[in-house]
């Protein structure tokens, strides 16, 4: 009985392991805008992670979702709305969380969310 509980320990940590694996090319990547480059369809980020700062470029494609979200303007509305951007709409400076997947050897955006505007 030790030795099948030890077997479904190890087992539940490998498929563990290998789910955090899977997974960690889509994690999204938050970071402050460096660049905005519309004629190249990429966006440079300063991202942090673990205490290193470090430039990320981004790809866009044409299906990409570029969204910022602000208060409703219609009177008597609550709560924030997602209003669609355009890539020029972007700005040095502004803090972004991009959801992306490595395509080819680089980073391609599915939804890019502003997060703050500075």
């Amino acid at each position: 009985m030790t030795k099948v509980r030890t077997l479904l320990v190890a087992v539940t940590i490998a498929g563990g392991l290998a789910c955090g694996v899977a997974t960690a090319d889509e994690a999204p990547i938050s970071g402050t805008v460096k660049a905005v480059d519309t004629a190249a369809n990429a966006l440079t980020l300063q991202a942090t992670a673990k205490g290193k700062t470090r430039d990320v470029t981004i790809l866009l494609k044409p299906e990409t979702k570029i969204v910022k979200f602000a208060r409703p303007a219609e009177p008597g509305k609550t709560g924030v709305v997602e209003q669609p951007l355009a890539l020029e709409h972007l700005k040095p400076g502004w803090v972004v969380s991009v959801t992306s997947k490595h395509e080819g050897g680089n980073e391609v955006a599915e939804v890019v969310k502003v997060v703050l505007e500075k």
